[in-house]
């Protein structure tokens, strides 16, 4: 990449692309995964970050959990 300075949002887009093909470069995948990808772009900007068909952790225990917020 240039040095032509680019927006946040496409920075922190760029980090997570960049972070994301380290790892699976350090697996044994013939391919990327554009799914991992997508997911690291989310977290990177805000998402939950979670892998299609993952537990969505929201902070919250059993404990803390009432009428308001147990949706």
């Amino acid at each position: 990449m240039g040095t032509t300075e680019i927006d946040g949002r496409k920075l922190a887009i760029h980090e997570a692309l960049v972070a994301e093909i380290r790892r699976q470069a350090e697996t044994d995948l013939r391919e990327l995964d554009l799914v991992a990808m997508a997911v690291a772009i989310d977290r990177a900007l805000g998402g939950d970050g979670v892998m299609p068909g993952g537990e969505v952790d929201e902070g919250k225990t059993p404990a803390e959990l009432n009428a308001a917020n147990d949706a």
